[in-house]
């Protein structure tokens, strides 16, 4: 089986990209202070980051549960979970290298410190705001979902928007940093199905017919063989 990745998730990740860096040079600083002004909503933002929270304990739980049914001898786990776990456990550890290697302050950081630019390598609590760790961590496990369960795209879409508006109006993350961690997320969610391969070697559904679908729309196509000599 030969993966592909589509134009149509390369220009998203481009887009992105250039996205984050229009907020870094121009955007990140006045939004931080304008929510920084304005705290009436903050609870509000915190409660819409919430479901981020709760993708890593579930994940976590799964596994465990997975290892214990192993050892009682189940032949077989729910694959679409193992999917979701793998994406959530991918992201996590991915989002934790890149707080480090670009040593981004937070939006508190530089508010009371004035440091905004970015400290590669730098340690501390000062530092780690980029990418948003919970943004990647909720993307990552509804972006198999928006692979392999279309039907409630819109959903998995306003969670993570949801998601991403809390934290940059609770100040927790600059816009870049959530853009960021969306990158990150949806990259980890596509890199898990390529690595699990395609839907029908794991008894699920999949959601187009001429093709086995991976986050945007990657397809999964059959390599020909050779006729045999």
């Amino acid at each position: 089986m030969r993966p592909a990745l589509p134009l149509s998730l390369s220009a998203f990740w481009a887009a992105l990209a250039c996205a984050t860096l229009l907020c870094i040079l121009c955007l990140d600083r006045s939004v931080a202070l304008f929510f920084a002004a304005h705290t009436g909503f903050r609870r509000v933002f915190q409660a819409c980051a919430v479901p981020s929270l709760l993708t890593l304990p579930a994940s976590g739980l799964f596994l465990c549960w997975a290892a214990l049914q192993k050892l009682q001898g189940v032949a077989r786990l729910n694959p679409l979970w193992l999917r979701l776990s793998f994406a959530t456990l991918a992201a996590t550890a991915a989002k934790d290298e890149l707080k480090w290697l670009f040593g981004r302050p937070w939006p508190d950081s530089w508010l009371k410190y004035g440091l905004y630019s970015f400290h590669p390598l730098a340690n501390g609590a000062l530092y780690g705001g980029f990418p948003s760790g919970h943004t990647a961590y909720i993307s990552a496990p509804l972006g198999v979902l928006w692979a392999l369960r279309p039907r409630w795209r819109p959903l998995y879409a306003a969670v993570v928007l949801g998601v991403m508006t809390g934290l940059v109006g609770a100040d927790y993350h600059f816009l870049s940093d959530v853009l960021a961690g969306l990158i990150t997320g949806t990259a980890c969610a596509w890199g898990t199905l390529v690595l699990l391969g395609p839907e029908k070697l794991y008894g699920l559904r999949a959601p187009y017919k001429t093709g086995l679908a991976a986050p945007s729309g990657t397809v999964f196509r059959v390599a020909k063989r050779a006729p045999p000599v």
